[in-house]
């Protein structure tokens, strides 16, 4: 790869009262290591107005920081996406739950076959504690309608960990302001672009988490709403 044109890539995440894992999260991208391998990197928080030491904390450990207008999963991610410039995006959650240690493996096997879009699969390897029951039941009932209403083949239909083309991600119009953007990107790639699934470890989250029941129902509806399109 040549250093006279570097490709970017952009570790990019929703933030919204995370100070207790936000630090771990940034601690843990292997920017060196991407450095040596050739990128150019930048680690961007999206925060949802946060009331705690999120954004403090984030900017102290090397990111830049976009405040977005609202809060929100979903319209978090498209504001950062609106913003940001570059080659590949890796995106996850600030509260030290997704493995950024392992970014150059995902960036590989994006580039190896030429994807354009990479999900990931956290059942295989859960860390004891990372999920309860009933957060693993409706993730398996969600996966289930998703691929039932989709012809999808996923494993894990909520995971937020993904790896991709920031180009062609911009060109699928995605809508969703909450949670179930998650299942939206996913559903719009695996129709028009090139994709993969692929195994990764799942942590126990640092901090207090902020899925309810009533996530789960919205995403549910969601699904629906979409197929019916």
């Amino acid at each position: 790869m040549s250093n006279n044109k570097k490709e970017k890539v952009i570790f990019l995440f929703p933030a919204l009262n995370e100070e207790e894992g936000i630090g771990k999260t940034i601690r843990e991208i292997p920017i060196k290591e991407l450095e040596k391998l050739g990128y150019c990197c930048e680690i961007v928080a999206i925060d949802g107005q946060s009331t705690d030491r999120t954004v403090e904390i984030a900017k102290k450990e090397g990111a830049t920081v976009l405040i977005s207008p609202k809060r929100g999963y979903g319209y978090q991610y498209k504001h950062g996406l609106s913003k940001i410039k570059g080659d590949y995006v890796i995106t996850g959650d600030a509260d030290g739950t997704y493995p950024f240690n392992h970014a150059a493996l995902l960036l590989e096997a994006l580039k190896k076959e030429n994807f354009d879009f990479i999900t990931t699969n956290r059942f295989n390897h859960l860390e004891k504690g990372s999920m309860s029951f009933s957060h693993l039941l409706g993730n398996k009932i969600l996966t289930l309608i998703a691929n039932s209403l989709f012809g999808l083949k996923l494993k894990d239909s909520q995971c937020g960990m993904w790896c991709f083309k920031l180009d062609k991600i911009k060109e699928l119009n995605l809508e969703d302001d909450d949670m179930a953007f998650s299942e939206e990107i996913k559903i719009k790639s695996f129709k028009k672009l090139k994709c993969k699934e692929v195994d990764i470890n799942y942590k126990k989250r640092e901090g207090t988490s902020k899925l309810n029941y009533g996530h789960a129902f919205k995403n549910m509806m969601f699904l629906f709403r979409q197929r019916l399109k």
